[in-house]
């Protein structure tokens, strides 16, 4: 933990929107149909992302790594109030983003469903959960980022 914390005092928001971020470029390679592991052009992604889906999971990968290090370079160059406004858009986009995926997987695996509201409303609980998770981790990681600033 303290090798974790060493790193996230580094670049708190970075790591705020770490998580979502994260969350959601995995799910949604790993979200793709059949048809798409298949060799098939189908690419079920609304963002920019998808040209590199439909190049290959590899060049997907590829530009997720590069697109992680760019923004932590950035995160350490820009300042207040672009920094904010940067950190707060992407966690709230990747959290939107990564939700539906989570959402659809719910879906298809009977974790929400019209038919059966205790389903419902438990997926909609993990969905919450999620999150949770986010808005604590995203606090802590604004509150290392706030003590910074004191010094």
């Amino acid at each position: 933990m303290n090798y974790l914390n060493k790193q996230i005092k580094k670049n708190p928001l970075f790591f705020a929107l770490l998580l979502p971020a994260l969350t959601d470029s995995i799910i949604t390679l790993l979200g793709q149909s059949q048809a798409y592991w298949n060799g098939s052009k189908t690419v079920n992604e609304a963002s920019p992302a998808y040209y590199f889906l439909l190049a290959s999971p590899w060049v997907y990968l590829v530009a997720v790594i590069v697109w992680f290090i760019f923004w932590y370079w950035v995160f350490k160059k820009i300042k207040e109030p672009a920094n904010l406004f940067l950190m707060f858009v992407f966690i709230v986009g990747h959290a939107w983003g990564s939700s539906t995926w989570i959402k659809k997987l719910l879906i298809e695996n009977g974790l929400y469903t019209v038919e059966n509201q205790s389903r419902t409303i438990l997926g909609w609980s993990l969905l919450m959960l999620y999150f949770v998770v986010i808005a604590v981790l995203a606090t802590y990681c604004l509150k290392i980022y706030m003590e910074s600033r004191k010094k």
